[in-house]
């Protein structure tokens, strides 16, 4: 019987994501093929590339977890990411971006003499047929090739110039390359060695394009850069600063008590902003040069309610007009460029960088009370009642492609959120755009709150369950962010309750995991070919604060970003900046691309960690040798993603 596959493709600078969809079930068909093949400016193809695979099928193993490829081992599912479009996991080496792609798809059987042979491609093997044990599977095509759209793979989209980190640590490949392919337990600090260190190979692969983006807003001549950063904590990024510093006007906050830290003797956490203290002394000695031009002010909280959350930097021109800003969620540190998930972006707008620049001056007039010791706690500090007044209004911005809204904060006057507390400005029109959503919702949050209370989690999870039509798929980092979560109790005799922390929230439409790893210590023992991975380095995995709705609508398409945690706690008690963007099709395109890539990563090791959890059989860890995998395959994402 005949059958027809549509597909579609998506990319950002880092990665690109395919969903397909065939208007049947396909008889017989044990996963597709893929192919990459870039294209020149009048579409002829130039190089074709087979994406590389690494799960065998069941009566097979790849124990040395070396790659195929699809001609071998098919993908059996109905979406895909190309990890590989930029990136190499063999060497530091970079794919060049600013390329066009497309990707062919094909669905295969098994090995039948009235079909058409597929010829298994060698490339990532030296040449050889097979590195893996087991019989090799003859396969068939079912059908003719079905082509995506032409894609750009870029990092500009004006005027955005996007960024983010491949920060996620619980890949077979990492766990095997610092292990020497043995698996096992990696020894204490070999991780951060290679994350701390300039020019590693690891380093470079984790941090995407981040660095260099910083790199080359330094870069231009002239003008002055006015920064606002919560941690600094990396030697290629400190220099990078005072390399500048005759530039740079900095206010600086204080990290927090050292939990997220590697000092383990019996002081350990007792002493604020521990993470900073080594950069922020050694500014210090810069600042005090006779004739210098760098200033640095120091905001230090020093306390568990207020946070200067922000990171970002504006680029001011000779003749002070601002012109340039630097924003995310990446913070200033060998974690955030390389142990997280995060974004980093660029916005080439006068009016925008203006706002950060008014912003930036705000915090700098709102200047706080100093400790004798920078490590001293001061429970009293707070943001001014003026700053909370000012920004309680946002900046428009009309851009080349759509429009943005700026928000900073606290916002809120009270220096908590109460009980019972308001709907602070800005999260009152993120929710308002939500309730606007018509067919999906994506974001990637790491804690805006337990239960996901007061923040965009709860809200998207209501409007999925209210509207069956709306896809609300996100990630999040820690297990009490999740919506089902449940914290310890007591009970009428006076014991506790356990912690309830689920890895999965699935309730038709609505798919929330957190970030989880295979070989998870309490409950999941690794399984197939897999080895125990690594899940952090650090207290956060998935760092990004990132809505997306409607990502295909070209007028409604909503992006919001920036230091803001997503939640009540950041709007009325942080130093936090927040831009959403509408109506630029392209940027949402680039950020649903990264939340996709996220999420999909997750959700596999999360909804494996939740079976097992229940005491429940979970995959095996190979693929099927029958056609029964597609009844089972998630068609969410497919479904709304398939042009």
């Amino acid at each position: 019987m005949a059958f027809r596959i549509k597909v579609s493709a998506y990319a950002n600078n880092e990665v690109a994501f395919m969903s397909w969809q065939a208007d049947r079930k396909i008889p017989g068909c044990l996963g597709f093929e893929i192919f990459r093949e870039y294209l020149d400016e009048a579409d002829n193809v130039t190089e074709a590339v087979p994406l590389a695979a690494y799960v065998a099928f069941k009566g097979q193993s790849n124990p040395d977890w070396l790659p195929q490829n699809t001609s071998v081992w098919p993908v059996q599912k109905f979406s895909w990411r190309d990890l590989t479009l930029r990136k190499k996991r063999s060497e530091a080496m970079r794919r060049p971006d600013e390329v066009r792609v497309r990707y062919r798809i094909r669905p295969v059987a098994a090995y039948s003499p009235g079909l058409e042979k597929v010829t298994p491609r060698v490339e990532m093997t030296n040449g050889k047929a097979n590195t893996y044990k087991g019989a090799p599977i003859e396969l068939s095509y079912l059908g003719p090739p079905a082509y995506s759209n032409a894609i750009l793979v870029t990092r500009r989209r004006a005027p955005f110039e996007t960024t983010f980190t491949n920060g996620i640590l619980s890949g077979q490949w990492l766990v095997r390359a610092l292990t020497n392919g043995q698996g096992g337990a990696v020894p204490d600090g070999v991780l951060k060695a290679h994350l701390v260190k300039p020019d590693d190979r690891l380093r470079t692969y984790l941090s995407g394009d981040v660095i260099e983006i910083m790199r080359s807003f330094f870069a231009r001549e002239g003008g002055r850069f006015h920064m606002a950063l919560y941690e600094l904590e990396d030697e290629e990024l400190q220099k990078l600063i005072s390399d500048n510093a005759e530039r740079i006007d900095l206010i600086l906050s204080n990290t927090g008590l050292g939990k997220d830290g590697d000092d383990d003797s019996e002081d350990a956490g007792k002493v604020w902003d521990s993470r900073n203290a080594p950069a922020r002394a050694a500014l210090i000695k810069i600042a005090r040069k006779r004739g210098t031009k760098f200033t640095l002010q120091h905001r230090m909280f020093n306390n568990s309610i207020q946070i200067g959350h922000n990171k970002f930097t504006v680029w001011v021109d000779d003749q002070g007009v601002a012109r340039s800003v630097l924003t995310g969620s990446t913070n200033w540190t060998w974690s955030g460029l390389t142990a997280q998930s995060n974004n980093c972006i660029r916005i080439d707008d006068d009016a925008v960088a203006d706002s950060y620049l008014r912003a930036w001056r705000r915090l700098h007039d709102d200047e706080l009370p100093l400790p004798d010791d920078f490590g001293d706690p001061m429970g009293s500090n707070k943001q001014g009642e003026a700053l909370r007044t000012e920004n309680q209004t946002p900046d428009e911005a009309k851009l080349t492609e759509g429009e943005a809204q700026i928000w900073f904060s606290p916002n809120m006057a009270p220096r908590k959120y109460p009980k019972d507390p308001d709907t602070p400005p800005d999260l009152d029109r993120l929710f308002s755009l939500m309730r606007r959503a018509n067919r999906a919702i994506f974001f990637l949050a790491f804690y805006p709150s337990q239960q996901g209370k007061y923040s965009i989690i709860e809200e998207a999870v209501r409007l999925g369950t209210h509207d069956k039509s709306l896809n609300v798929v996100g990630a999040v980092s820690a297990e009490q962010a999740m919506f089902n979560y449940r914290p310890s109790e007591k009970t009428a005799d006076g014991e506790k309750t356990p912690a309830t922390a689920p890895y999965v929230y699935v309730k038709d439409n609505i798919s929330v995991v957190r970030a989880a790893a295979l070989g998870d210590r309490r409950i999941m023992k690794p399984f197939g070919d897999f080895y125990r991975e690594i899940l952090k380095a650090g207290i956060a995995i998935i760092h990004d604060k990132i809505l997306v709705i409607d990502p295909l609508d070209p007028e409604n398409c909503v992006v919001a970003f920036g230091s803001h945690n997503l939640g009540f706690k950041a709007s009325y008690s942080n130093d936090e900046n927040l831009v959403i963007v509408r109506g630029h099709k392209a940027l949402a395109e680039a950020y649903a691309v990264h939340v996709l890539d996220v999420y999909d990563h997750y959700r596999f090791r999360a909804a494996e960690a939740e079976l097992r959890a229940e005491g429940k059989k979970g995959w095996d860890g190979f693929l099927s040798k029958k056609d029964d995998w597609q009844d089972h395959a998630s068609k969410i994402l497919p479904s709304y993603f398939t042009r």
